[in-house]
C-alpha cells in the first residue's frame, strides 16, 4: 500500500507516519528531511521531485509525509491512500511553536527534519506562522480533484479522529 500524509503544519503528520511505519514496516520518506537539505532553488525543486520518484520506484509499499503542493501530483498519481490530517489553525500554530522550541533544545526531537536544518525566530519564521494561519487546503482539494484515478482519502479532523483511526487501523 502507498500512503500519503497531508495537512497543515503541526497537524501530526510525522508522528502518524512514524506510527504507521512501526505498524506496517513500510519505509517512510519525510519530505521536510529532503527539501531542507537544498538551497530552495529551481534546480532543487527538480531534484526534490526526482528524489520522490526514486523513492516510490524503489519501494512497492511506502509512506510519504508532507504537502509540498508543487510536487503533490507526482505522489497522488501513485498513492493508494491519502490521509489528510486537520486541526484548528490555533492548535497548529501552538504545536509548531512548541515543536520549534523543543527542536532548539534537542535536534533529535524531530527525526523527520534534515539534520542540517536550523530554525530561526526571524521574519521567515513569522511568515511560516502566517502561512499556517491562512492555510485552508484549497490546493490540496484541487490536486485531489484533478486526479483521474483518485486514491482513497481519509480525513482525520482532530486528535480524537486520529486516535480512533490508529485504534481501528488494519492493513488491507
Amino acid at each position: 500500500m502507498k500512503i500519503m500524509l497531508i495537512g497543515n503544519a503541526g497537524t501530526g503528520k510525522s508522528t502518524l507516519a512514524r506510527w504507521l511505519a512501526a505498524q506496517t514496516g513500510y519505509p517512510v520518506m519525510y519530505l521536510d528531511q529532503i527539501w531542507h537539505t537544498t538551497d530552495y532553488s529551481t534546480t532543487a525543486k527538480r531534484w526534490f521531485i526526482q528524489q520522490q520518484k526514486k523513492f516510490m520506484t524503489a519501494h512497492s509499499d511506502w509512506i510519504i509525509d508532507g504537502n509540498y503542493s508543487g510536487s503533490m501530483a507526482v505522489r497522488l498519481a501513485e498513492a493508494d491512500l491519502v490521509i489528510w490530517l486537520q486541526v484548528s489553525r490555533v492548535r497548529s500554530i501552538i504545536r509548531v511553536i512548541r515543536r520549534s522550541l523543543r527542536y532548539r533544545r534537542d535536534k533529535n526531537s524531530r527525526p523527520d527534519m534534515a539534520a542540517e536544518f536550523t530554525e530561526h525566530f526571524d521574519k521567515d519564521y513569522w511568515d511560516f506562522l502566517l502561512f499556517i494561519w491562512h492555510y485552508d487546503g484549497d490546493k490540496l482539494r484541487k490536486a485531489l480533484a484533478a486526479q483521474k484515478s483518485a486514491p482513497r482519502v481519509v480525513v482525520l479532523r482532530g486528535t480524537r479522529a486520529k486516535k480512533k483511526f490508529m485504534s481501528d487501523f488494519e492493513l488491507h
